[in-house]
């Protein structure tokens, strides 16, 4: 929280205002890693989320000298919509190709020969 608060430059009480929980949470490819486990924040306040995920684009986040990687969470509906193009995101990555999602589902690619 201390880390969002200096990369917003807000103070401690209007961070924990936008913010509803946070947890931490074991995944299998952090154990398997070998990596800490995983922040989980539920925002109270969409702004200050916006502003986190803008920020984690611009300049990267540390804490004690490692980066903080910032994701936003897709929700599970979109998940499984978008499942039946894993097999078109496995081919473009085989093939060096870059790509996103489009919201809720779809992909966008650019291909030169």
């Amino acid at each position: 929280i201390e880390i969002l608060e200096e990369a917003l430059e807000i103070t401690e009480e209007k961070m924990m205002d936008g913010i509803d929980e946070v947890f931490r949470v074991f995944t299998r490819y952090a154990m398997r890693n070998k990596l800490p486990r995983e922040v989980h924040i539920r925002f109270t306040k969409k702004a200050i989320k916006k502003q986190i995920l803008q920020i984690a684009r611009e300049k990267t986040l540390e804490y004690k000298d490692k980066e903080i990687v910032v994701l936003k969470q897709v929700p599970r509906r979109v998940r499984e919509m978008r499942r039946e193009y894993q097999f078109l995101t496995k081919i473009l990555l085989k093939k060096g190709v870059n790509y996103r999602w489009l919201i809720p589902e779809g992909l966008v690619f650019t291909w030169q020969e």
